[in-house]
């Protein structure tokens, strides 16, 4: 029995995550190494956010090679209103003591900005709906990820009824 299950385990891990789900009776019986490799491989989470008494805001974080996050906007009736781009806000600044050139040499490795939404709850209950934004360059060496750092900023964006705003 063992084996059969060990046999199930490693033909599940080498079909993509997304398409098949291991049920939970069955996860105990699985070798700790491919249990941990099956959880690893969980790219995504969502969140749900009502922003007034008939609109919501779906926020999906897909994890994978950074996260980035789609924003959604559906009516009471789950009807797509509107996809939001964070894409035309600058989440990079020159800092003073960096030469133009530099920064535009970190700038350059940022070959596909990923950004990240999350939900601000420094705000009370009843207050609007903010979220911060973060950019996420993938595909960098640990060396470029430090220098790049140096140049990102995190801005916060606010609900004003309409779509997400520079606050």
């Amino acid at each position: 029995m063992k084996i059969l299950i060990s046999v199930i385990a490693s033909l599940l891990l080498t079909i993509p995550v997304e398409a098949i789900e291991i049920p939970d009776s069955i996860l105990p019986y699985i070798k700790k190494e491919l249990r941990e490799a099956y959880v690893e491989r969980d790219t995504s989470e969502c969140q749900l956010l009502k922003l007034d008494e008939n609109t919501y805001c779906l926020l999906r974080h897909i994890k994978a090679p950074e996260c980035e996050t789609v924003c959604e906007i559906y009516d009471n009736q789950w009807k797509l209103i509107k996809k939001i781009s964070f894409g035309n806000i600058q989440l990079t600044q020159r800092p003073d003591t960096m030469s133009q050139q530099r920064y535009d040499e970190l700038l350059s490795l940022i070959e596909f900005p990923l950004v990240e939404a999350r939900l601000d709850t420094s705000s009370g209950e009843n207050a609007p709906v903010i979220l911060e934004l973060s950019l996420n360059p993938p595909m960098l060496t640990k060396e470029q990820r430090k220098n790049v750092s140096q140049i990102l900023i995190r801005k916060k964006v606010i609900w004003d009824g309409e779509s997400f705003k520079e606050r």
